[in-house]
C-alpha cells in the first residue's frame, strides 16, 4: 500500500471521543479541507461542520469546493446492561472536477485486531496498514462492516465501523497502524456509470462498546431490507429438487490443455458408482468443462465431440434423470476468448473498464508455462446488451436442447466500477433472462458478498491458494438464513488431490466440513474412485449425514452395497 510522503495537514476536528479528518478525490487529485474557512455548529446530540474552501498539496495551494458534515452521536443501552456509543455521519461534497471518492478518517484508535465479515478469526493490523474492500466474493469483507478490537489489561474493546447503504457501490475500510494507535480510513467511492459533482455519501456508522452477536443481527436485519434477501425457506428461485441436495459432486471434464479426466459416458459412470452408497436424489452433478477445453470454450458453448458430442451429453442427462440425479453445467460470464467468431461484435463492445476506462486485465498460468501473460481471452461485462444477450440466449437454448437442471456462473461475485454498465445490475438481469423461460432451474454462483445473495440462492465458496473461505464463517445465521454454498472447485480429489481443470493443479484439502450452510462437495477425476475408494466413501457418508441431520423430511439414504465395480 502506497501513501503521500508528506504530512497532508489535515484539519483534524473532535466531536465527543470521535476524532476525525476529511479528504476528496477528483480523477486528478486530492484534496483537503481549509481550516480557515471551517465552521462547526454543536446543539444537543449533533455536530454540524461546513466548509466553503479546500486546499491541496498538503495546504499549499487553495481550490474551490464545499464540504458538509453532520455528525449525530447516541447513546444505546446494550441487551448486557452497558451503554454503546454510536456515531451517524453525514457527508456532501461539491467540486468543479468530477468527484471520485471521499475519506472520512477516524484519528487515533487504540490499535488491535480485526474481525470482519469473512473470517472466522481475528486478524492482526500489518505495519504498513490493511485495505479491507467492498464489494468482494472471496476475499475481505462480505458486508460493509468491519469491527476493530483493542485489548487492554481488563477488557476487550469492540470499534465497528459500517456503510448503511442501500446500494452497491465501492467502499474501503482502511487501517493504518502508528505506534500503539490506528486511523481508520472510510472511503466511498462513486460509482464511475453516475458521474457526479456533488456527492452525498451513504450515511457511516461509527461505534464502540458493542456485543457481537447484536452487530451481527443489526447488519443481517439491515442488508435484507435494503437488497430485498428472501429467507431460504422462501425462496422462489430455489426448486423443490434442490432442497434435496445433500452433495455437490464436482466431476472434472477437459482441462484447458485439452486433457479429459471424463467424457460423458464416464460421468455417468461415476454416478452410477456413487448411487450405490447415496440416493442420487441427493445428488447434483456439476461439470467443470463439460463444452470442451476448460476456458478456452467460453464464449461458446455447445456439447464436445471429443467428450461424446451431443448424443453423449443428451445421454448422460437422461441416464442421470432416470436415476433422480441432477446436472448443472458451467458457464463463464465474465470472459471469453477473443478468437471465438465475432468477437468483435459482441465481445469487444462488452469489455470491461475500470472507473478510469482502462481495460480489466487478469490471467492465470493456464499451461504451467509460469507466466500470465496470456491475451487470449478477455474480461467481459455482463451488464453489456451485447454479451448478455448472446449469453442468455445461448444457456437458454442450451437448457431447451438437453433440460439440464442448473447452470453455474463462474465468478459471478467479480465486481468492478464500470463508468458503462454496473457488472451487478447486469448479473441480477442475465439470471432473470434465464429463469423467466425456465422456473426450475436452478442458478448458481461463484463467490458471495451480501447483495449477491439475492440474485444466486447456492454458492461455491472462495479460496486463497486452495484454501476456502466458507461463507457461513464468522456468523452462520448471516449466510445461512438465505443461501446454501459448496466448495470451490480447487477442492482436491480424495485420490491424489488433484484440482481437475482448475490452475491450482493439486490440493490436499479434499473433504469439506458437515454444517447446515455448506453441502458436501466431492472433486472427481479420472481415477478418483479406482485410487481412493474408502476415502470416496467416507465422503459420501458425509453426505448421508448432512441429509439425516439438515433434510430430515427426506428418506434416508440408500444402504450401501457392497459391489464395486471399480
Amino acid at each position: 500500500m502506497q501513501d503521500l510522503s508528506y504530512h497532508s495537514g489535515d484539519p483534524i476536528f473532535s466531536f465527543g471521543d470521535l476524532d476525525f479528518s476529511i479528504q476528496l478525490y477528483t480523477f486528478e487529485n486530492v484534496y483537503a479541507l481549509d481550516p480557515q474557512h471551517c465552521r462547526l455548529q454543536e446543539e444537543d446530540r449533533q455536530l454540524i461542520l461546513t466548509c466553503s474552501r479546500l486546499t491541496w498539496a498538503g495546504g499549499q495551494e487553495c481550490a474551490a469546493g464545499e464540504v458538509r458534515a453532520c455528525i449525530h452521536r447516541e447513546e444505546i443501552a446494550t441487551d448486557a446492561g452497558t451503554n454503546r456509543v454510536q456515531y451517524r455521519v453525514s457527508l456532501t461534497a461539491s467540486h468543479h472536477k468530477l468527484l471520485r471518492s471521499i475519506k472520512l478518517i477516524v484519528k487515533g484508535l487504540a490499535r488491535g485486531t480485526l474481525l470482519t465479515m469473512r473470517e472466522r478469526d481475528e486478524t492482526s493490523i500489518p505495519e504498513d496498514g490493511i485495505v479491507l474492500h467492498y464489494p468482494e466474493g472471496w476475499r475481505n469483507i462480505s458486508t460493509p462492516l468491519a469491527i476493530l478490537k483493542s485489548s487492554t489489561h481488563t477488557e476487550d474493546t469492540y470499534h465497528y465501523f459500517r456503510s448503511l447503504d442501500q446500494r452497491v457501490r465501492p467502499k474501503k475500510f482502511v487501517f493504518l497502524p502508528s505506534g500503539e494507535q490506528v486511523d481508520v480510513e472510510l472511503i466511498y467511492e462513486n460509482l464511475a456509470s453516475e458521474p457526479a459533482y456533488t456527492l452525498t455519501v451513504p450515511t457511516w456508522e461509527i461505534g464502540s462498546g458493542v456485543m457481537l452477536p447484536e452487530l451481527f443481527q443489526e447488519q443481517a436485519a439491515y442488508v435484507e431490507q435494503a437488497y430485498h434477501l428472501v429467507p431460504w425457506e422462501q425462496r422462489s428461485d430455489v426448486p423443490a429438487w434442490a432442497r434435496d441436495i445433500a452433495l455437490v459432486a464436482t466431476v472434472h471434464c477437459q482441462h484447458w490443455s485439452g486433457y479429459v479426466f471424463n467424457n460423458y459416458a464416464q460421468v455417468l459412470q461415476r454416478l452410477q458408482w456413487m448411487a450405490q452408497y447415496i440416493d442420487p436424489r441427493h445428488i447434483l452433478l456439476y461439470l467443470p468443462g463439460w463444452e470442451g477445453r476448460y476456458y478456452w470454450q467460453y464464449g461458446d458453448y455447445h456439447a464436445d465431440e471429443r467428450m461424446g458430442g451431443e448424443e453423449g451429453l443428451r445421454k448422460l442427462i437422461a441416464g442421470a434423470h432416470a436415476l433422480g440425479a441432477r446436472i448443472m453445467l458451467m458457464f463463464g460470464i465474465n470472459f471469453a476468448n477473443v478468437a471465438t467468431e465475432n468477437f468483435e461484435q459482441w465481445g469487444a463492445p462488452a469489455a470491461m473498464l475500470t472507473a478510469g476506462g482502462y481495460p480489466a486485465s487478469g490471467s492465470v498460468d493456464w499451461d504451467g508455462s509460469r507466466h500470465y501473460d496470456h491475451g487470449w481471452g478477455r474480461i467481459l461485462n455482463p451488464g453489456a446488451p451485447t454479451w448478455q444477450n448472446r449469453l442468455s440466449s445461448q444457456i437458454n437454448t442450451l437448457i431447451d436442447n438437453y433440460a439440464f437442471d442448473g447452470v453455474f456462473l463462474d465468478i459471478s461475485a467479480m465486481w468492478a466500477n464500470d463508468p458503462r454498465y454496473s457488472s451487478y445490475d447486469g448479473i441480477r438481469e442475465l439470471v432473470r433472462k434465464i429463469q423467466q423461460g425456465h422456473p426450475d432451474i436452478l442458478v448458481a454462483g461463484e463467490g458471495w458478498y451480501d447483495a449477491m445473495g439475492a440474485i444466486t440462492p447456492f454458492m461455491q465458496a472462495g479460496h486463497t491458494d486452495g484454501v476456502h473461505h466458507w461463507h457461513d464463517q464468522p456468523d452462520a445465521a448471516f449466510f445461512n438464513r438465505y443461501n446454501r454454498q459448496f466448495a470451490h472447485l480447487c477442492l482436491g480429489d480424495p485420490g491424489r488431490g488433484s484440482t481437475g481443470v482448475h490452475e491450482l493443479g493439486y490440493n490436499p484439502i479434499q473433504r469439506t466440513p458437515v454444517r447446515e450452510g455448506l453441502i458436501p462437495t466431492i472433486s472427481v477425476v479420472e481415477d478418483t474412485f479406482a485410487v481412493a475408494p474408502e476415502q470416496v466413501r467416507a465422503i459420501l457418508e458425509d453426505a448421508n449425514e448432512y441429509a439425516r441431520r439438515y433434510l430430515p423430511t427426506l428418506p434416508h439414504s440408500l444402504e450401501a452395497s457392497p459391489a464395486n465395480k471399480y
